[in-house]
C-alpha cells in the first residue's frame, strides 16, 4: 500500500473522531513492521475550507501503539480476510463540518529507504443534533 496513488476514502459523521486503517507495505512490498519505522507525522485538510491547504490538526503517531507487526483481523477491519497494520486515532474536534472533505496524510519515514505517503479522504455526513 506504499504505492498507493488514489487516498483511502472513508465516510464519517461530523463532530465524531475517526480511525484510519490501512495495510500499508514498504518499498520492497512487505508489511512494515515498528522496527522498519523511524517517525510518522500526520497533517489533516479540510477541503472544503475558504483555505484547503492549511492544515486544521498535525502530529506525529505513535509507532508503538499505531503499527502492528502482524497483520490484524477484528471487527473493524472488513476490507479483506488479510487485515491491516497500522490504526490511529483522530479527535472528534477535528471533523466540525458535516458536508466537507477532509484529507488526512500520513508521512512514514522508514529506518531505510525513502519517506512515503498514505492518504485518507474522509467525508463528513452532518448530524442534526450537533
Amino acid at each position: 500500500m506504499a504505492t498507493l496513488t488514489e487516498p483511502i476514502r472513508a465516510t464519517i459523521w461530523e463532530d465524531g473522531g475517526a480511525t484510519p486503517l490501512a495495510r500499508v507495505t514498504g518499498a520492497d512490498g512487505a508489511a512494515i513492521t515498528q522496527a522498519s519505522l523511524t517517525s510518522i507525522s500526520y497533517k489533516v485538510f479540510d477541503l472544503n475550507s475558504t483555505t484547503p491547504s492549511t492544515a486544521v490538526a498535525n502530529g506525529t503517531v505513535t509507532i508503538a501503539t499505531s503499527i502492528f507487526d502482524t497483520l490484524q483481523t477484528d471487527a473493524i477491519w472488513s476490507e479483506d480476510t488479510s487485515g491491516y497494520n497500522f490504526k490511529h486515532t483522530i479527535a472528534s474536534t477535528v471533523f466540525t463540518t458535516g458536508g466537507h472533505a477532509y484529507r488526512v496524510e500520513y508521512l512514514f519515514t522508514p529506518a531505510s529507504g525513502q519517506p512515503f505517503w498514505v492518504v485518507f479522504e474522509l467525508h463528513t455526513h452532518e448530524v442534526m443534533t450537533s
